[in-house]
């Protein structure tokens, strides 16, 4: 067989390139282990920014149709340092942060999955589930050879993406560098049935006690709950007690309905996975291009990975349609606006992690003195707004190294 592009991981960065490049006429292959996706415990959230990358790929009507889709158009910093009343009060409008996106989008990660296969289906790609075996050779013709029913398969294209995740063999195989930062929190999830309990335009990141907490209401009765503890908690959410220790987590007076939400019933798998940050920057190399996860993620606490799956989709998609040939050198724009685009979420979550000051010991002093020089001087804040808004919206100096150690001072 030969394709134009082979896309190695059916997800969401993967069909996305797929949908792109089969409605503008090329041969594309979309190879996905799973016969079925499955709740993955990750990929809820699409920032305002990222709504735009689906509105300029043409899918955002996709994205809305999503089994459960909802809009979230609040923010609300619930926290044990700040009364439930304070909090609404100072609670960020979600509509304002980029023009013709309705707010964050709460969309559970298999629904959205399948719902873009069928996009790219629709498009004229070939979608092939329940891939097992598949092997990358890299190189100016690379190849790829896989399974499905047991047969054996290989395919010839002009360039292979690897949009096969975190843990993704076409990196491997392409012996691409790779860098993973150590985890200070562990984080885990679960989708659970909470009753209509929580205010379904509302979103929160807060902190009480030795949990940190991540709320994404979705719009067909469930809601994602996280919960947050750090890596030297001696009290890990884990075993066979993991879902009951979760939902008791969230019994807390910092949060509104905290009750209802610790009597939630579970809908899915409780998993835990920690808070890190990846990258290469050498995303392209002869035969192979890497998008989403496979080529780096930033911390889960700020939710920029579906955003960044599309976004990458689309400028490298862009890429590929401009140019003539395909070589590292040709898509060098690409590469480029990615490294920049990542070094500078890896600020802004480290930044609000900062400001978070989870499991510190004077933890409401520390966020005190925090807050107050931000008061004085807005500018230290000001990559924050690149979280909604997209990273490149922000001027240079929001991301000088110097502001982490200005407020780290405090």
């Amino acid at each position: 067989m030969r394709c134009d592009v082979a896309i190695v991981g059916g997800g969401v960065g993967g069909c996305a390139l797929a949908t792109r490049l089969a409605t503008a006429g090329l041969d594309v292959i979309v190879l996905e282990r799973e016969s079925a996706y499955r709740d993955q415990v990750r990929g809820e959230a699409l920032v305002p920014w990222g709504f735009q990358e689906a509105a300029e790929l043409g899918l955002a009507d996709v994205v809305l149709g999503a089994d459960g889709a909802s809009v979230i158009t609040r923010m609300t910093p619930y926290d044990e340092t700040l009364e439930i009343t304070r909090a609404r009060r100072a609670a960020l409008d979600l509509t304002d942060a980029v023009p013709g996106a309705p707010g964050v989008v709460g969309v559970g990660h298999p629904e959205l999955r399948e719902a873009l296969a069928t996009a790219a289906t629709k498009a004229g790609a070939l979608v092939l589930r329940g891939v097992g075996r598949s092997a990358i050779e890299p190189g100016a013709t690379p190849s790829v050879s896989y399974e499905v029913d047991n047969e054996k398969h290989s395919l010839t294209c002009r360039l292979v993406v690897g949009a096969d995740g975190k843990n993704s063999a076409t990196r491997t195989a392409a012996q691409i560098p790779f860098w993973v930062t150590s985890p200070r929190v562990l984080l885990s999830g679960m989708l659970v049935d909470d009753g209509g309990a929580w205010d379904r335009e509302e979103t929160t990141i807060g902190v009480s006690g030795r949990n940190q907490y991540i709320v994404i209401p979705r719009a067909n009765g469930y809601i994602r709950l996280y919960v947050g503890r750090r890596t030297t908690d001696t009290e890990r959410i884990n075993g066979p007690q993991r879902v009951s220790q979760f939902l008791e987590a969230y019994r807390t007076q910092a949060l509104p309905c905290g009750d209802a939400l610790a009597n939630a019933t579970p809908a899915g798998p409780c998993a835990t996975f920690p808070l890190t940050d990846a990258w290469t920057d050498t995303p392209v190399v002869p035969g192979i291009a890497l998008i989403g996860d496979a080529a780096g993620w930033s911390n889960p606490i700020g939710a920029q990975g579906l955003s960044i799956a599309l976004r990458d989709a689309r400028l490298l998609g862009e890429a590929l349609l401009d140019a003539h040939t395909w070589t590292p050198d040709t898509l060098r724009g690409y590469t480029e606006e990615r490294n920049t685009r990542m070094s500078r979420l890896r600020f802004a979550t480290a930044l609000t992690d900062l400001l978070a000051a989870f499991g510190l010991p004077d933890r409401a002093a520390k966020r005190r003195r925090m807050l107050a020089l931000m008061a004085e001087r807005p500018e230290l804040g000001a990559a924050l707004a690149g979280i909604h808004s997209g990273p490149w919206t922000p001027p240079n100096d929001a991301f000088s190294p110097d502001i982490l150690t200005t407020l780290a001072l405090a």
